[in-house]
């Protein structure tokens, strides 16, 4: 854990911020700007970067990302 956050891999596809944090599309969710992509812990939380933190937001990714696939038919 540093301070700035490992997210360079992805600059051109998702948006970041000015600190390389990886913007929310739609505040209160883990969407990216990328359909079926999305962010969590660490990545995307500049304020508390704790693992607690990276913890409940993994599991609002994990619920995105399988409303995401099941409003696809995908589930």
């Amino acid at each position: 854990i540093g301070h700035k956050p490992n997210t360079d891999v992805f600059k051109d596809f998702i948006t970041h911020d000015d600190q390389g944090y990886i913007v929310h599309a739609k505040p209160g969710t883990s969407m990216t700007n990328v359909a079926g992509v999305f962010v969590s812990g660490d990545a995307a939380d500049k304020v508390y970067r704790q693992a607690i933190t990276a913890a409940g937001t993994g599991c609002m990714a994990a619920l995105d990302a399988e409303r995401y696939l099941a409003d696809k038919g995908l589930h």
